[in-house]
């Protein structure tokens, strides 16, 4: 009888990321061991960890569905500005702080080669809300402009894997939504109707569609060791008037030496990863390694992202009616500081103090390491309920943004992420 695999994931986020703007795991056991998914089988979750491991599907029917709180917490404190401004500092934590993820997954198999999945994930996201800090001009104090800032980005990927013998491979289509705000409150500039007083810099949402597509393969040297690696496309999107509108109003492109305006385009970047995974007895030991392109994507590299390596390591115990895990994941920050970096002829560094507010206070994926354990129980012979939990450590990061008025800018962030799913099989 022909047989046919769905895979549906459908995932809300705000401010969900850790490796950049990316999600450690789209699933509750690939977060439950660090993030691993390249070479070790999750399931249906590997549609966009690894598509070729679609094909080691055992299951006729694997139905499951469950949910994530998120938790992020952003502190942003800066000082008494510079010698022109110089002002109050502010010490604030983000209202944007908690999110609630569904999630959902189906899948089966075409023959005993050939399986194909179609599913749709919510991949990335970031921001942070700064709202009822009031810029009060006469008296100095600039703090952090009203900034609201909110990425979203899902992906739809149809994806087909192949099997044979100890190899396979797969192919996933992506199509990409993104949805991108920034917003803000400054002072009008001595050319502008009514120089001092307050304007607003935004005007809602921006969305765009992308595509691209992601490779993948896995070779089983033996029974119990995999090796696999993956290649996933860049993916352009384009919001309009969010970036060029934001960046114009902090003055780029305004002085000598200045860079350009910056565009409206934000790619989502390019990542090649390699993994391992192997099995002994009970234990199964998974390593994943890849790179994310941010220093050649369109948008992040313009604002100074550099390259990102990711590792991440995970342990699972397989038992008799349940599974326990722990994982860790170390990557680095992507975010430079720009005044390092950027300079400008003959005078202040402005557009590196911007990026440095920009990034630091909108946008700030400066993680770097994260802890994961998780379990699941059999509750019949062919359903079972897990859950996995993961903690990033606060990290703390001071960059400068004196001429934009904020003095120093010191970003400390934390996360916290409950994931529970309940799994059928049929």
């Amino acid at each position: 009888m022909k047989k046919i695999l769905i895979l549906s994931t459908i995932t809300v986020m705000s401010l969900f990321a850790t490796n950049g703007t990316n999600l450690i795991g789209l699933g509750v056991e690939s977060r439950a061991l660090g993030g691993t998914g390249i070479a070790n089988f999750n399931g249906a979750e590997n549609a966009l960890s690894n598509p070729a491991l679609l094909a080691k599907t055992k299951s006729n029917i694997e139905f499951s569905f469950g949910g994530t709180i998120f938790e992020s917490t952003v502190k942003v404190s800066t000082t008494k500005g510079n010698t022109t401004n110089p002002g109050e500092g502010v010490n604030r934590t983000s209202a944007q702080d908690k999110s609630m993820i569904p999630v959902v997954a189906l899948s089966n198999r075409i023959d005993d080669n050939i399986v194909f999945g179609l599913g749709m994930y919510g991949t990335a996201g970031m921001g942070t809300d700064w709202r009822g800090d009031t810029i009060d001009a006469g008296n100095g104090k600039v703090g952090l402009y009203n900034m609201r800032s909110s990425l979203m980005l899902m992906q739809f990927a149809p994806s087909l894997s192949y099997s044979q013998n100890d190899y396979g491979l797969g192919l996933s289509a992506i199509m990409q939504y993104g949805q991108l705000s920034i917003d803000y409150d400054t002072a009008q500039g001595p050319a502008e109707a009514n120089p001092g007083v307050l304007k607003h810099v935004g005007n809602g949402p921006s969305q765009d569609y992308g595509y691209g597509f992601q490779l993948g393969g896995y070779y089983n040297i033996n029974k119990d060791i995999t090796i696999a690696g993956v290649y996933k496309s860049a993916i352009d999107m384009e919001y309009k008037d969010q970036i060029s509108k934001a960046a114009l109003a902090f003055g780029y492109g305004s002085h000598a030496g200045a860079l350009d305006a910056k565009s409206d385009h934000l790619e989502q970047p390019a990542e090649l990863g390699i993994g391992v995974s192997v099995n002994m007895d009970n234990i199964t030991y998974t390593a994943d390694y890849k790179i994310i392109k941010w220093g050649d994507a369109k948008g992040y590299k313009d604002f100074g992202w550099e390259d990102q390596n990711v590792l991440a390591l995970g342990l699972k115990y397989n038992a008799n009616g349940y599974w326990y895990g722990v994982g860790f994941n170390k990557a680095d920050n992507p975010l430079s500081n720009n005044t390092d970096s950027t300079s400008v002829a003959g005078g202040a560094n402005t557009n590196g103090d911007t990026m440095n507010l920009f990034n630091y206070a909108m946008f700030p994926a400066t993680i770097t390491k994260a802890f994961t354990f998780g379990a699941g129980l059999d509750i019949t012979k062919d359903s079972t309920m897990s859950f996995a939990f993961m903690i990033a450590p606060e990290v703390s990061d001071t960059v400068s943004g004196a001429t934009v008025g904020v003095g120093d800018i010191t970003t400390k962030h934390s996360q916290t992420a409950t994931t529970i799913a309940y799994k059928f099989n049929f």
